[in-house]
């Protein structure tokens, strides 16, 4: 039949072939699944909810006083084991013998050995007459800020101590603003020859031993949190009490259960009472809710099981009344399945005239045009996918190759789309810019191999950017052996997050130099490395700068020119920096002042300042130790010995004294 027939007799088919609302397949099939449908969702909600609410409260509520039951046995051991620690150190003959010699040094110094294997406790001695021998433990703890004496609770124990009893009791002791901090605490009196020569007060303190409650929490798989007038003392996540709830629980002195199946969740509130039964706390134990949708995924089953009973007696009874409706769809779904084969040449016949009919002609239709179409589609398909392979492989590899020649911030920055490769756009920005430079590079390698210059050079600059790296600084250029890095751009935070990054990096890099020049002495290099560094913070021309053929992202201006000429002022194995950039990082880094300058260009002398250290650096100075092997080990630094605190001038002095037995061949000690 040609096209100018199908035209033709079209129109009369469509209109010979209008089905009636009635008798069409969507109305009689709505018909039976909608009736059928109405009765298994009513069936379903009422099975569901009397399922849920009969079966999964009563198993939520049994688990929750398990969870509670097992929290407070972690809790009662955890007692325990701080009356044990007590025990065995009164128990103790060094602690018994440090006693007798009235010895606060041997006592406190034998204290932190035994603390540093167990630092959940704060233990204080005390001698026969209640006076304080040693106080160690969490020193910088909050509890202990300003708190001038024990409280009644811990002079009562240490009473019962001195009286030769062993106590062990739930309290909370404060600091010195009177703010409560509940802990176990363990007296145990120290006894020679049945006298009572000491008393040891040991206390695990809530607050301060996070990690036994996130451990307690994940073994019962709860959250908890301790409350003390309703602010939390320890929690390991975001519990709260309000005020209410607290004095109900409080002043009722009875524990309170809730069960909920809201956000709410499941919770239990326990009474934490001393020897006394006065309320110090309340522990708090929290379960989600979400585990007991394992319930209702139980009950969702049997659901589904009563669901699929239904719908295959629905399908019995539809497929009784509708095959005069369905065999035309096996029909088409017959033609539709050769067609997804490729066969395109079968015709689907069907004799009907309803819906299904009109679209068994419109299926026709398609295949024919489809047919003429697929072929020409294949072969566009096939050329234009191995192009895109070709391209893609293509593209990839020179990304690969443009990031060995891009700083990471500048090409995350180009391939994000946030930066155009045009010479038409600058800006001024406050930037901190840093220029190092190596003392006499040509002399140091007059006299080596180019393999080994190469080799070194590489070295070197590998190890200055995996620095820069870390600090987040854009690294400009390399000249020879001259590096140049800035801080601002493209990544921006604050002008002194920039300078603080930038001299914490040259810092760093000159920590590196140490270990660089014993490594390439080992190797036999006669003239190691001695760097320059120099840093200056001020506004810069920032942008694309050369031609449209060829261009560099940098920055220019005197700020730049003065930073090249505070390295060039430097001394080798230093950093020098200007006042502006002092003026950001004084408050986090000591530094001291290393002279005024007159730099070539500037009309006026400027200052320069050398950074020491970083302040409130709680790591400890060594310039000696010895190993377990009795190795000597030299630190090369040098340390100010004014600026030591009590604690690194004992482990110096101790170090040295068993470097000199260790080299005299004596035994060594470090209990004085």
């Amino acid at each position: 039949m040609s096209d100018t027939v199908i035209q033709e007799t079209l129109p009369e088919v469509v209109q010979d072939d209008v089905v009636e609302k009635r008798n069409s397949i969507k109305s009689r099939l709505r018909r039976v699944f909608l009736l059928l449908s109405t009765g298994i969702i009513l069936l379903i909600c009422v099975f569901s909810v009397v399922y849920f609410y009969l079966t999964t409260r009563e198993s939520a509520v049994d688990l929750i006083r398990n969870k509670v039951q097992l929290a407070e046995i972690f809790m009662e051991n955890q007692k325990t084991a701080t009356y044990e620690f007590a025990k065995n150190m009164a128990n103790d003959k060094a602690l018994q013998i440090g006693l007798d010699m009235k010895s606060s040094s041997r006592i406190s110094s034998y204290l932190y050995n035994m603390l540093e294997k167990n630092n959940d406790y704060y233990v204080t001695i005390f001698d026969s007459d209640g006076k304080i021998i040693s106080d160690v433990g969490k020193t910088k703890s909050s509890v202990f800020t300003n708190r001038k004496e024990l409280s009644s609770d811990e002079q009562l124990l240490l009473r019962e101590g001195q009286a030769g009893t062993n106590s062990v009791d739930t309290i909370s002791i404060y600091n010195g603003i009177q703010d409560p901090f509940p802990c176990y605490i363990a007296t145990v009196p120290v006894r020679r020859n049945e006298e009572v020569i000491g008393v040891v007060m040991v206390r695990f303190i809530f607050e301060e031993n996070t990690d036994f409650f996130t451990k307690m929490s994940k073994d019962i798989d709860a959250d908890i949190a301790v409350y003390v007038d309703s602010e939390p003392v320890i929690k390991t996540t975001n519990l709260e009490i309000s005020m209410e709830r607290y004095n109900e629980v409080a002043h009722l002195n009875k524990n309170l259960e809730e069960i909920s199946f809201s956000e709410s969740g499941l919770n239990e509130f326990r009474i934490l009472k001393d020897n006394k039964d006065k309320l110090v706390g309340i522990l708090h134990v929290y379960v989600s809710a979400f585990p007991y949708l394992k319930i209702f995924i139980s009950a969702v089953l049997m659901y589904l099981l009563l669901a699929v009973i239904v719908i295959i007696i629905v399908s019995i009874v539809v497929l009784k009344v509708s095959d005069s409706i369905l065999n035309p769809l096996g029909q088409l779904l017959t033609g539709v399945n050769n067609f997804r084969a490729g066969n395109l040449e079968e015709e689907v016949r069907l004799t009907i005239n309803d819906e299904i009919g009109r679209l068994g002609d419109a299926f026709n239709e398609l295949r024919n045009e489809l047919s003429s179409k697929i072929s020409t589609i294949e072969k566009m398909n096939s050329s234009l996918e191995q192009t895109v392979a070709e391209r893609t492989e293509q593209i990839n590899t020179l990304n690969e190759k443009m990031k060995h020649y891009l700083s990471p911030q500048l090409y995350a920055s180009i391939a994000g789309g946030d930066r155009d490769a045009t010479i038409d756009t600058h800006y001024r920005k406050k930037l901190t810019v840093f220029f190092s430079d190596v003392k006499n590079f040509t002399a140091t390698t007059d006299s080596m191999e180019p393999e080994d210059i190469s080799n070194l050079l590489n070295s070197y600059l590998d190890r200055m950017a995996q620095i820069a790296e870390k600090y987040r600084g854009t690294i400009d250029k390399y000249v020879g052996d001259a590096v140049m890095v800035f801080f601002g751009d493209p990544e921006f935070t604050s002008d002194k997050d920039h300078a603080m990054r930038a001299v914490m990096m040259a810092m760093e890099m000159q920590l590196s130099m140490i270990e660089f020049r014993d490594k390439w002495k080992n190797k036999g290099i006669a003239n190691p490395f001695h760097v320059r560094m120099g840093i200056n913070t001020g506004y810069c021309t920032i942008g694309n700068f050369g031609s449209e053929m060829k261009m560099d992202y940098t920055i220019i201006g005197n700020n730049v020119n003065l930073a090249a000429r505070y390295e060039a002022a430097c001394e080798p194995d230093s950093i020098l920096i200007s006042e502006d950039t002092y003026m950001l990082i004084k408050d986090e880094i000591e530094c001291k002042v290393a002279g005024t300058f007159n730099m070539k260009g500037i009309p006026e002398p400027v200052k320069g300042y050398t950074p020491i250290r970083v302040k409130n650096n709680t790591s400890k100075k060594e310039l000696v130790r010895i190993t377990e092997n009795e190795e000597l080990i030299v630190n090369n630094d040098s340390i100010d010995v004014k600026k030591l605190s009590k604690d690194e001038k004992r482990s110096l002095l101790i170090n040295l004294k068993n470097a000199f037995d260790t080299v005299a061949g004596k035994k060594n000690s470090t209990n004085d």
